[in-house]
């Protein structure tokens, strides 16, 4: 056991021929929970959040996370999430507040919208850092809080400098954007005392949005001329006038899932190839062709259900994310406790939740 404090990574036994070092180890994440426990946590989440209006969403945020920390097993142990409702339902209510705020008044007064719009980019960065060190440090592993170091100036340049210089190139810049975010947030964390180390290379990036886009040339393009030319060959009934329109977008629709997977695949083992810490580093090895068989039957499943297989979907696609993502641990590390911690609110994360922005990965 490690002492209060701190939590110890590696293993102490030399290798044969190399006295004195320690062996590679390899740990992989294991989630072992399941669809059904998952279900029952989700629908009872799900029937509380309406019944209460939305109120019960912040407990059921929390439960949602604690379930999903203390099912996730590395090296033998578990996860725990920390986060408190009421912080949270707290950060909702300023959300929502805020929300009612530029809706009511936008209506009045319709240029003020601009300067709600001003004051929302000018606070972006500011919502970034409170929201991403509220979620850390209410991680924890073997006793030990994950730390976020980044600064609201730091997330300026992200968030608003390369993110205005992709909208000003007609997204041309958008990889480096997606490069520069990930690396943001990825080392700026800590594990307690420990920092994560993340080298990502804008190129790489691009490459990948390329063939993405040409992805989606050879499967939407193909696919939306073909549903075309046949529901336009066949008279349909009235009553059918709308495959004239939907088929057409699915075969665009399936352009861009595939080649949606596939840029997760590889900008997530990008990600995490490039991402280590003191004595260990990470490896992914996800399947692009994997992940688009994965999400097909994803969607189908819920699709055939009314939702009701969104658990499911979620617990299968978790597990395949973890069985190819792996830790070198190359060292014995002894990591440390930050001393420094102090407590966050949870108004950040709430607002960029309300608003439907993504500051994390």
């Amino acid at each position: 056991m490690a002492e209060a404090g701190t939590s110890r990574s590696g293993a102490g036994k030399g290798t044969a021929g190399s006295p004195g070092a320690s062996p590679v180890r390899t740990v992989r994440p294991e989630f072992t929970g399941s669809a059904g426990e998952y279900f029952r946590i989700w629908i009872v989440n799900l029937f509380f959040s309406l019944l209460t209006l939305g109120i019960y969403s912040a407990w059921a945020k929390v439960r949602k996370k604690k379930y999903f920390y203390g099912c996730t097993r590395l090296d033998g142990e578990t996860f725990d999430y920390f986060g408190r409702p009421k912080a949270i339902l707290k950060g909702r209510i300023v959300a929502f507040l805020a929300f009612v705020v530029y809706a009511f008044v936008g209506e009045l007064y319709p240029y003020s919208r601009y300067a709600f719009w001003a004051v929302a980019i000018v606070a972006m960065p500011w919502l970034v850092v409170r929201a991403l060190t509220f979620n850390a440090r209410n991680s924890a592993h073997r006793g030990l809080r994950f730390h976020f170091a980044g600064t609201p100036k730091g997330a300026a340049g992200v968030y608003i400098g390369t993110l205005l210089l992709a909208v000003l190139s007609g997204g041309l810049a958008y990889p480096l954007f997606v490069a520069r975010q990930k690396r943001f947030v990825v080392a700026n964390h800590s594990f307690g005392l420990s920092a994560l180390t993340c080298e990502l290379s804008p190129g790489a990036f691009f490459w990948i949005y390329f063939r993405s886009f040409l992805i989606v040339l050879l499967v939407a393009v193909p696919l939306s001329v073909a549903a075309t030319f046949a529901v336009r060959t066949v008279e349909l009934p009235e009553s059918l006038s709308w495959m004239i329109w939907a088929l057409p977008a699915l075969g665009a629709y399936a352009g861009y899932a595939v080649a949606y997977a596939y840029v997760q695949a590889r900008t997530t083992n990008l990600l995490w190839n490039g991402t280590g810490g003191p004595g260990f580093r990470f490896t992914s090895s996800l399947s692009a062709l994997k992940l688009v068989r994965l999400y097909l039957g994803n969607v189908i499943a819920v699709a055939c259900t009314a939702g009701l297989l969104i658990p499911w979907a979620v617990v299968r696609t978790l597990k395949y994310r973890y069985e190819r993502l792996e830790i070198a641990v190359e060292s014995e590390v002894v990591h440390e406790a930050n001393p420094s911690f102090a407590r966050v609110g949870a108004t950040g994360q709430e607002l960029g939740d309300f608003f439907n922005l993504d500051f994390g990965l």
